[in-house]
């Protein structure tokens, strides 16, 4: 299912997710056409994880994904505010966990 809809919304106008993603450039790697491709680059999905890009204007590649939680897919979007300090640039909620400060 992860596959399949990776590929709808990078290569399907249709999917309502495109304008996201395949419309502003996301693609899925050569080498992910094939399922078992993406299955021995990434292996069985964990329970409770989903695929995320650690570029999120990168393609769907073997070297730009990962297994993440909601959570953690939820502080890549490109939506997601980040701020940079001491030359460490992390989402505010990463901030603020990592300094005990309120969001």
């Amino acid at each position: 299912m992860v596959w399949t809809a990776m590929h709808q919304r990078c290569s399907n106008p249709r999917n309502k997710l495109y304008a996201r993603y395949g419309g502003r450039g996301i693609v899925v790697c050569h080498r992910w056409v094939s399922y078992e491709a993406f299955r021995d680059d990434m292996g069985a999905r964990p329970a409770g994880m989903t695929i995320d890009r650690i570029d999120n204007d990168g393609p769907y590649s073997p070297k730009n994904c990962r297994w993440a939680t909601q959570s953690e897919n939820a502080r890549n979007r490109s939506s997601t505010r980040k701020l940079t300090h001491d030359g460490r640039t992390m989402s505010v909620t990463d901030w603020a966990e990592a300094t005990g400060m309120a969001r």
